[in-house]
């Protein structure tokens, strides 16, 4: 991956708060953007003009924002949580 991945205070309050049976799968889906982005079990993707989604483990997502040297992650959480929050986009 050439952009480089940021992480927000928010982002790990929302980690900190996912049970450690998320956190790992969260971890390795992490590990695995960092070297093939285009990785199918990821389905990362732009929401939008400047979001961006990735599969945090089987029913969990993140969000980040562009900025200029790549993506800020700023949260993770269920992907019912994630529906309603890309609602507002």
């Amino acid at each position: 991956m050439t952009e480089e991945g940021y992480t927000t205070g928010r982002f790990w309050q929302c980690y900190n708060a996912l049970p450690e049976s998320v956190q790992q799968p969260a971890d390795e889906c992490y590990e695995l953007l960092k070297v093939d982005p285009s990785h199918p079990s990821l389905h990362f993707k732009k929401l939008g003009k400047k979001y961006w989604s990735v599969r945090a483990g089987l029913s969990y997502r993140a969000l980040g924002v562009e900025v200029e040297n790549g993506i800020s992650w700023f949260w993770i959480g269920t992907h019912a949580e994630y529906d309603k929050l890309i609602s507002k986009f």
